[in-house]
Parts: C-alpha cells; sequence; structure tokens
C-alpha cells in the first residue's frame, strides 16, 4: 500500500493552517511536504532502472517433498536510492522476499521451496516491486527468469496391468550393445558366427544384416527385444513413476525395458542402468494440467502412460 491519502490529508491540514492559523508556517509545511515528495518521487525514478535481479540456476537433483534453496543476486548498476525491493517468486506457491540496496552494491538473497512433484520443478521470479521513501509511489517491474530443478521419481508400487518381458529376440540398434559375461564379465559386445544348434534367441539380426553372415552374440543377458514403454504428452507426473516402478520389476526380472517421452528414449537392462533411468525421468516435463488433446502412441508400444495415471496395453 502507499501512502498517497495521508500525503493528501497533510497538504489539506497545511492548507488550514495557512487560512485560519498562521500563513507563513502554513506554506512552510506546504514546501517541505511537497519537497520532500518531489525528492522522494524524483530519487524512485531515477533508480528504478539502476538495479539488476540474477537468479541462479538450480543443479543437481532432489527427492519430492524436499526443500530446495535458491539464490537471487541484486546488484547496483548506477544511482540506485530505493528503500524498498520486494521480489516476487512462484512455484508451487507465492514467495516474496523484501530488501534494500540502500547501503551495499550487491546482495545475495536466499530462499527456499519445496518440490512438489517428480520432473522439471519451476521456479519464476516474475515480479520486483520499488517504493520510494515517502511510500507515495509502487512501481511494478515485471521480470521473465526461471530456474529449474530435476527431481527423482518417487519409489512406488506399481498398479497398472500386469505385463510380462519379453522374450522375442531383438532386431533393433541397441540390442547391438550387451554386457558380455566373457572375458571376466567386462563390459563388451561380443560376437561369434553362428553355427547349428545356437538358439535364434542369440542372433543379432541387425548385425547380421550389415555384415552379410550370421552373427550370435556371446551375452547370454542380451538380445531379447525389450519392453516398450510410452508416456504420453498430457501424462502427469504420477505416469512418470507408475512407469519407473513398471521398469523396475520388469528389469529385476531380466527383461529390459525402453521407456520413451516426447520424441526421447531412455532404456534400461540391469540395477545400474534402471539408476540412470531414474535420473533421466527426473529431467522429463510433464503436463501440470489436465489437457484434452492426446496423441495417439507409437505402434510397437506395449504399454501406453497418460494423463492422472491411465494405464493402456496394446493388447487394449
Amino acid at each position: 500500500m502507499t501512502h498517497l491519502a495521508s500525503f493528501i490529508q497533510a497538504l489539506f491540514f497545511a492548507a488550514l493552517f495557512v487560512t485560519f492559523i498562521n500563513a507563513d508556517i502554513g506554506w512552510a509545511m506546504i514546501y517541505i511536504i511537497g519537497g520532500i515528495s518531489l525528492l522522494s518521487a524524483t530519487s524512485l525514478f531515477l533508480s528504478k532502472k539502476h538495479f539488476k535481479a540474477e537468479l541462479h540456476e538450480l543443479s543437481g537433483t532432489a527427492n519430492v517433498g524436499e526443500s530446495v534453496e535458491f539464490e537471487v543476486k541484486l546488484t547496483r548498476t548506477g544511482f540506485c536510492f530505493i528503500p524498498y525491493i520486494e521480489l516476487c517468486f512462484f512455484a508451487d506457491n507465492r514467495i516474496n522476499i523484501r530488501t534494500s540496496l540502500l547501503f551495499s552494491g550487491t546482495k545475495t538473497l536466499r530462499g527456499s521451496i519445496k518440490t512438489a512433484h517428480c520432473g522439471i520443478n519451476r521456479l519464476r521470479l516474475d515480479l520486483i516491486t520499488v517504493r520510494d521513501f515517502a511510500g507515495l509511489f509502487n512501481l511494478k517491474i515485471p521480470v521473465a527468469q526461471e530456474a529449474k530443478k530435476a527431481v527423482l521419481p518417487k519409489i512406488v508400487e506399481y498398479n497398472g496391468p500386469e505385463i510380462i518381458p519379453s522374450v522375442l529376440p531383438a532386431d533393433d540398434e541397441d540390442a547391438e550393445e550387451g554386457v558380455s559375461v566373457v572375458k571376466g564379465g567386462l563390459p563388451g559386445c561380443e560376437h561369434r558366427d553362428y553355427v547349428a544348434g545356437d538358439s535364434p534367441k542369440r542372433i543379432n539380426y541387425k548385425l547380421s544384416a550389415k555384415r552379410n553372415r550370421l552373427l550370435v552374440r556371446l551375452d547370454e543377458s542380451a538380445g531379447f527385444a525389450a519392453t516398450n514403454i510410452y508416456i504420453a504428452e498430457n501424462a502427469f507426473p504420477v505416469c512418470c513413476e507408475q512407469a519407473f516402478a513398471l521398469a523396475k520389476i520388469l528389469v529385476n526380472k531380466g527383461g529390459s525395458v525402453k521407456i520413451t517421452h516426447k520424441n526421447e528414449t531412455k532404456g534400461a537392462a540391469s540395477p545400474e542402468t534402471l539408476d540412470k533411468l531414474r535420473e533421466w525421468l527426473s529431467f522429463r516435463e510433464f503436463a501440470e494440467i489436465e489437457e484434452l488433446t492426446f496423441s495417439p502412441p507409437p505402434k510397437d508400444a506395449d504399454i501406453v502412460f497418460s494423463g492422472k495415471g491411465e494405464a493402456l496395453t496394446r493388447a487394449a
């Protein structure tokens, strides 16, 4: 709130003083009130463009419900004589921080937000309010700064339809990279020529087509088609949690998975790669409001998560 009403009352009182009590004193009061107000307003309008605010980026990942600290740096860039600066942030709710640059050239302000959901959480600095000494004017300065925090999916129980890990041979580029059980179990991609009696499931069909001869993987764990999990563009964060819960079940059963969201895909075939998959999901941007549109999923999707957690299998 401004003190404009009080300023008008003071001028009215001074005018009464001029008229009925003492003109000299009354006029002196008017000059003082008017001079202070003019100086206060002038300093505000001259100072409003001589400072800048910089919202720092948020690094790393967090868990849902954790408090995350943020920083914003105020810097004086010229004549800046403002006693009141209020920064207005928006995350899951409004956050206001008040300060001043009267006695310092720079100031670092800190606050905290609580992460609301998995995926990208946003913190926006969208408005700065400044006020003069006399409190007559409030100036609102729009700001468009944003910081993002990646939040890991919660570990939840999967409650969707049952999905059985694929037992079909893989026929894509990703299948060419496996974890070899030879040479001490070091990561690798070992192949040999096919001989009679080898299981067709261990044939690398893609690589065989490139080499014009049948090649068989030496590792026993690779070579099976991944279960394709699709997260629709209208999916809420709960879909991310359910997709990861299903991926964890399938990998623990010896299968492999691929999760696709907004034309990007990440796979997992071991507990170690599950951790990387979870981190990848924390950097995804999910829907914040319910959308009526729903794009058709890819034809090779084995299960689709959309909306507020609806799960559809390919058979459905």
